[in-house]
């Protein structure tokens, strides 16, 4: 069974910042902030009652309190309300968690996290941290969640470590969401006691915002203990309360529990009204999570006693499936593991630095006074011996600092080939990005052109019954024709995957005979595809000046086909940045040209971009260094590739740019 925390999480989001998470189904206070918002000037107070009745539609309308959030983070930028900025971050990656955006609802919380612990604003951060916990569990990532859960436990006692009176609550909440995770690890007497922790607080007023949960995840434990009566017990106490304070969430996950009781149990009729409810929960608001798991469930439930209804349901699950699990979405929840464990590395190298230079500095210091005690003590003999003792001592303590410098350099060094090999996988991505959309073309024809081909054949057979032969030999060549047209398409989607397999094949260094002119094509069409992909909302105009009479040169495909990919996404991204403060008529473009020029041929990469400040262009070739807000580059791209036409293939790569009219990129290679 599949569950989802923030039903409690994001209570714990209007908890920490004073709102009350049972309004949330009260449209008196929704209109009363609707009212007060119409004559509310654009100040602090107006930021927070966005944030707020963003919190109550957060569990009706995640949509809605998206919206909500966003327009006080605006709000909040302008007036460098940095506390403002921290909550709209917060309920937006709350709202988009809800909505099944995982990673974005990530970065949300992560930039929340950063604001937070910048002003030192406690709360905030156990808040962030518990919200975070959500996106993590729809992945199943549950260790990571209790990271996050026990994380924001420890800050919430240090805020409350002083206070005279327990915070019913807070701790109802935080109790009930590690007895969910340790549920989760299936780790079951760690989960019986959190919950059992949780119980009386959830009995009380203030702890009963999370008694459903509560309620339902006991019933979980016990159905988890074959205990079927005292789970199916907890279940029904557990739908009383979930509809007693209109929580729409935890009455699909309750319904979806139950139907798996029954089904355990063999009671499959009863297993299907439960799950037929828990689906209509779950649509109800939306909650991809449980529409995904009650549809499976139904699948398999009429699966061979009614196989259409079982069909409809599959057709269900998929479309949830699919908005959840995207390919765009895994790759970009791959990429923020990646882009946090390296900088969990980073992290590590730079205080491994840092405690060397410490190291460093006290060394010489003390050198410094044992050579001034050696020079004092050198006039006697005794003290002559022992000023060679001390020096022997710290020369060992040398030779031991040596060696721990040696070590932090290897480090340092295995984090630049790490940074690098990163590189090499986010141009991976983008090519991906660009191929899924190339291939999509000759597969849509051959899909085609096989339903025609599939219905001429039909008609052939009727042509042929009623011995129509010239009909039967007109048939016969439309069905030679597709099929022509079918092998064609087919060769060309092979010729694509093959591109795609040879581009992310480990580099072997051998030089191949290659046509320039169609590897320039095909990687420009590539890229600007995969850029596509990630923005529906970008256009540029492509154009092609190749030499027809350009001969094949022999080089490394993999090698230069980075290099292509490395210059056409600086292009794109140049006329990308431009478009944004340029004025009505300008049209991004990027023209790619292939020569023969002086025993050589040329590559020319062209943009209509910002083009590149003079005081930064001799740089751009440097590793590390890049002209890219932070996040988006890493400093590897340029230099990658001059290293690879220059050292690899013996050639030139040279930057012609003038600030505000763009770039031009060319590559020389010998002939």
């Amino acid at each position: 069974m599949n569950r989802s925390l923030h039903p409690a999480l994001l209570a714990l989001v209007s908890l920490l910042w004073g709102s009350n998470w049972m309004a949330c189904a009260q449209s008196p206070e929704i209109d009363s902030l609707k009212r007060q918002l119409i004559q509310q000037r654009a100040d602090t107070n107006r930021v927070r009652r966005l944030n707020r009745l963003g919190h109550l539609y957060l569990d009706i309308k995640p949509d809605t309190s998206y919206r909500l959030a966003q327009q006080a983070y605006r709000l909040a930028q302008q007036l460098d309300d940095k506390p403002g900025q921290a909550r709209g971050l917060n309920l937006m990656g709350s709202s988009l968690s809800n909505l099944g955006d995982y990673p974005k609802a990530i970065r949300f919380f992560q930039q929340s996290l950063q604001i937070s612990r910048s002003i030192h604003d406690l709360p905030a951060i156990s808040s962030v941290l518990n919200n975070m916990a959500s996106p993590y569990q729809a992945q199943k990532d549950y260790k990571r969640v209790l990271s996050l859960s026990q994380e924001a436990q420890q800050v919430f006692d240090q805020v409350h470590r002083k206070d005279t009176q327990r915070d019913v609550r807070t701790y109802a909440i935080l109790y009930c969401n590690l007895g969910e995770t340790y549920l989760l690890l299936n780790q079951l007497d760690s989960a019986d006691y959190y919950l059992k922790k949780a119980t009386p607080l959830t009995e009380q007023e203030k702890g009963r915002i999370v008694l459903d949960h509560n309620l339902y995840l006991l019933g979980d434990l016990h159905l988890k203990r074959h205990d079927t009566t005292t789970a199916l017990s907890y279940y029904r106490r557990a739908l009383v309360a979930a509809q007693q304070s209109n929580s729409t969430v935890t009455l699909a996950d309750i319904y979806l529990s139950i139907a798996s009781l029954y089904q355990a149990t063999g009671a499959i009729d009863s297993s299907i009204v439960n799950a037929r409810r828990a689906l209509a929960a779950g649509q109800q608001t939306n909650y991809l999570d449980g529409i995904l798991s009650a549809s499976k469930l139904m699948t398999k439930l009429y699966e061979g006693r009614n196989n259409t209804q079982a069909l409809r349901y599959f057709k269900v699950a998929v479309a949830a499936k699919d908005s959840l699990f995207s390919q765009e979405k895994i790759k970009q929840l791959l990429t923020l593991g990646f882009e946090e464990q390296q900088r969990q590395q980073e992290q590590v190298a730079l205080e491994a630095s840092y405690q060397n230079r410490i190291r460093l500095y006290g060394l010489t210091g003390l050198v410094a006074v044992v050579l001034l005690v050696a020079g004092l003590l050198w006039r006697t003999n005794q003290r002559q011996r022992r000023s060679n003792q001390l020096l022997t001592r710290q020369k060992t303590e040398l030779d031991q600092q040596r060696s721990k410098a040696e070590q932090a350099l290897g480090e340092l060094q295995t984090t630049q080939a790490q940074l690098i090999q990163k590189e090499k996988m986010a141009s991976l991505g983008e090519l991906t990005a660009g191929i899924a959309h190339e291939i999509q073309n000759p597969l849509n024809f051959v899909n085609n052109f096989s339903e025609i081909s599939g219905e001429l054949v039909q008609e052939l057979k009727e042509e042929a019954s009623a011995g129509r032969l010239e009909d039967v030999l007109a048939i016969a060549d439309d069905l030679t024709m597709n099929l022509q047209k079918i092998n064609h398409h087919g060769k060309r989607a092979d010729s694509i995957v093959k591109g795609m397999l040879e581009h992310s094949r480990s580099s072997t260094g051998e030089r191949q005979v290659t046509d320039l002119n169609a590897l320039t094509n095909e990687y420009l069409k590539l890229a600007y595809h995969g850029l596509r992909a990630k923005d529906k909302d970008f256009n540029a105009q492509l154009v092609t000046n190749f030499d027809a009479n350009l001969s094949p040169i022999e080089l490394v495909p993999q090698d230069m086909g980075r290099v292509l990919l490395n210059l056409y996404n600086n292009a794109f991204y140049a006329v990308a940045e431009r478009q944004k403060t340029a004025p009505e008529g300008y049209r991004p473009k990027v023209t790619v040209s292939t020569q023969r020029s002086q025993g050589k041929v040329e590559i020319r990469v062209k943009d209509n971009g910002t083009g590149i400040p003079e005081s930064v262009k001799a740089k751009i070739f440097q590793p590390f260094f890049t002209t890219k807000p932070t996040g988006q580059g890493t400093g590897l791209g340029l230099s990658m590739s001059y290293d690879i036409i220059t050292n690899g293939h013996g050639g030139s790569l040279e930057v012609e740019t003038q600030t505000g009219d763009g770039t031009e990129m060319v590559v020389r290679l010998p002939a």
